[in-house]
């Protein structure tokens, strides 16, 4: 007689599974958790930002005034959009998966959200603003917010001096510099030359966990991984090149003065929404619809810089 094979044992046995998703699409930004969100009413949020001030001067006993100049002001508006999905599953693969203790349209809903959070990421690092497109920090850093231009230069303690020093709109307070993954690297490889240095701090995220990451200047170092690193000489585009770019700035303390922020229409709830559609019309399917009304702003030009055209 011959022995049982494993091929001929697997038709009587059932393999476990491992209840729920293992997730491995993943990339990393923790500023993500950090970074507060401010509700408006109406369809947008209009900040009048100084343009020249109210001329001023010096006068002598007796003198005449002359400084009758009124200041004047530059408007932004900032609107929401739309990130959204729409959940689909044929009824009789529910009712199959629900029989056996699987709620397949929950699982559904959970992923359509995390592809929407990374959709605000993506969009907050490389969006062009324009259409339905979000703000990004791209977009966002104002012309005179840029260090020194370059076609090409190694990252170094000295410009990420001259970054910081560009950050005034809080008294000069810089909560967060953010860089891609690749520049975290070079940036350890600068503070070990410099031995028995501990360029860290534990931070607590949003989720209440903590984590050690590096600091400059006692200001936390983010990495984040939808940063470009094609970018092309003095950020110009974000493709076409080799470079990248290295942001530093400061949140909004909720005053729509300060920093950045994430913005939603008030009585929608500052995350993402789950509606539940029903059934499709045409076919035998039910439709969650997973969406969320919001933007990525900056309200103080003073608020982010950036350090461009890094190559290492």
């Amino acid at each position: 007689m011959t022995t049982q094979t494993l091929a001929e044992a697997k038709k009587l046995i059932n393999n476990e599974i491992v209840e729920g998703l293992v997730e491995d699409i993943i990339d990393l930004n923790p500023i993500f958790r950090f970074l507060p969100f401010k509700s408006f009413a109406g369809q947008a949020i209009v900040v009048n930002r100084e343009n020249v001030l109210g001329d001023s001067q010096k006068l002598a006993v007796g003198g005449t005034i002359t400084a009758k100049a009124a200041d004047t002001r530059t408007q932004y508006t900032f609107t929401p959009t739309t990130l959204i999905g729409d959940a689909e599953l044929n009824k009789l693969v529910l009712a199959t998966s629900q029989s056996d203790g699987v709620d397949e349209m929950a699982i559904a809903v959970q992923s359509k959200a995390k592809s929407i959070a990374r959709d605000f990421q993506q969009g907050m690092a490389t969006d062009d603003g324009t259409g339905a497109n979000m703000n990004s920090l791209h977009t966002l850093v104002d012309a005179t917010q840029y260090t020194a231009a370059s076609v090409g230069q190694a990252l170094s303690f000295e410009l990420l001096d001259e970054l910081l020093q560009l950050v005034v709109a809080k008294d000069g307070a810089v909560d967060f510099i953010m860089m891609p993954k690749r520049t975290i690297r070079s940036y350890r490889a600068l503070v070990r030359s410099l031995g028995g240095v501990d360029e860290t701090m534990l931070v607590t995220l949003g989720d209440g966990t903590t984590a050690r990451i590096p600091m400059y200047d006692g200001v936390p170092i983010f990495r984040n991984d939808y940063l470009s690193v094609a970018e092309t000489a003095n950020g110009a585009a974000l493709t076409g090149g080799l470079l990248t770019s290295v942001y530093a700035g400061c949140f909004d303390d909720g005053s729509g003065k300060i920093g950045i922020a994430g913005i939603y229409p008030e009585g929608t709830g500052a995350g993402i929404m789950v509606e539940s559609i029903g059934a499709k019309e045409a076919k035998d399917e039910d439709i969650t619809r997973v969406k969320w009304y919001t933007n990525f702003v900056s309200f103080n030009r003073k608020a982010i810089a950036r350090l461009t055209s890094i190559n290492n």
